[in-house]
């Protein structure tokens, strides 16, 4: 299936950002799925396809500098995760309001991506009819095991490092697929040593009334059970496992083949009493 391209889809100067829109024949909701740190949209085709053959239609937008989205973050092009937490998810969930109509309107994320679709949750910058986290979790060391935790705190610090010597982080030294922005990158590893999202403070997160649903895969080293739980915890919701059905690493692999997760999500989003019946 072909989407639709939208340009333009959030005011973020300096940055270019659009969307892609996956329409569906009988639309019963609409899922707005943001992205994993350094991850292009076009990556979830398989995902947003899939959904859209059951009736979910789909929203998938460019991360800032990423994939179609430019320029690329540098010293002179930045944003951290208030931008994308106060300023990107709202205007993005108001596109897919627009272009979903009626239909209950899903927030989900893939690691970064549920990060942020929490916070803009937690903290009232967004009020969906449901929350789901893919391969997402919270990311401090202490959701890690042994050598494990030690190995994010090491990263944490590389990373900052270099956005302090470059303006930013280049991203293929460190594994993350490209340039990164130095404020995000800042912000990740402070969450990383301290549990905190610098900026959004616990005393002002809200209490998540809509189902909620985190899923993990079995073997993710990037977002293990623990980390998981703890994003589930956080959004009073519900915490579900799920086996990898791809060789490689189960943080991306399951959305290029995502056909039990999309049963899982669209069974789950039934049962929450989300989906609406076909037609209507």
């Amino acid at each position: 299936m072909n989407p639709q391209r939208v340009d333009d889809a959030v005011a973020l100067p300096p940055f270019r950002v659009p969307a892609f829109w996956y329409g569906a024949a009988e639309p019963r909701a609409t899922l707005l799925l943001v992205p994993a740190l350094g991850t292009a949209a076009g990556y979830y085709r398989p995902v947003a396809t899939a959904l859209s053959a059951r009736g979910i239609q789909v929203l998938v937008p460019e991360v800032p500098g990423t994939g179609e989205s430019g320029p690329r973050p540098s010293r002179a092009a930045d944003y951290g995760y208030g931008d994308l937490v106060e300023r990107y998810l709202p205007a993005l969930a108001a596109l897919a309001r627009d272009r979903g109509g009626e239909r209950p309107l899903v927030l989900a994320g893939h690691s970064l991506g549920a990060q942020v679709v929490a916070l803009a949750v937690l903290h009232g910058h967004v009020a969906p009819a449901a929350v789901l986290s893919l391969a997402g979790g919270l990311i401090y060391y202490r959701y890690w095991d042994g050598a494990a935790a030690y190995g994010l705190l090491a990263m944490a610090a590389a990373v900052t490092a270099l956005t302090y010597a470059c303006g930013y982080l280049p991203g293929r030294l460190v594994g993350f697929g490209g340039p990164q922005a130095r404020t995000l990158m800042r912000n990740w590893s402070q969450a990383i040593r301290q549990g905190r999202y610098p900026g959004f403070a616990e005393r002002d997160q809200l209490a998540v009334t809509v189902p909620a649903l985190s899923v993990y895969f079995a073997g993710d080293g990037y977002a293990p059970r623990r980390s998981a739980a703890a994003l589930a915890s956080a959004l009073g919701g519900e915490l579900r496992g799920l086996d990898n059905e791809r060789p490689g690493n189960p943080h991306a692999g399951w959305a290029r083949q995502p056909e039990t997760t999309v049963a899982c999500v669209e069974e789950w989003l039934a049962a929450a009493g989300i989906l609406r019946p076909a037609g209507n």
